[in-house]
């Protein structure tokens, strides 16, 4: 049987990962300002393919896909703000 020196490359700790500082998550507030931007974008998109429509230059089921996407977004971005609401109330009728 013949032993060799363990090399850095030979050892490796399965929890390496933990040893380093763990990266910041995002806060919530950012990702509702992604979200609030992100539908503001498919809104911009959206009039602007409704005005090359117009114009001739965009196809008209290109421009309508784009305003059924920011409607659907823009749809969800509002039930997110309600479910925020009523989770809100929720915590403030709680006793303390």
């Amino acid at each position: 049987m013949k032993i060799t020196a363990a090399t850095t490359g030979m050892v490796s700790p399965q929890g390496s990962q933990g040893l380093e500082a763990p990266a910041p998550k995002e806060g919530f507030g950012s990702v509702l300002d992604q979200m609030v931007n992100g539908v503001k974008q498919l809104q911009q998109d959206g009039d602007r393919k409704i005005a090359g429509s117009l114009l001739g230059k965009e196809d008209l089921h290109e421009a309508m896909l784009s305003l059924e996407k920011a409607s659907i977004s823009l749809k969800v971005l509002v039930q997110v703000r309600n479910k925020m609401i009523e989770a809100y109330q929720e915590l403030a009728r709680m006793p303390l």
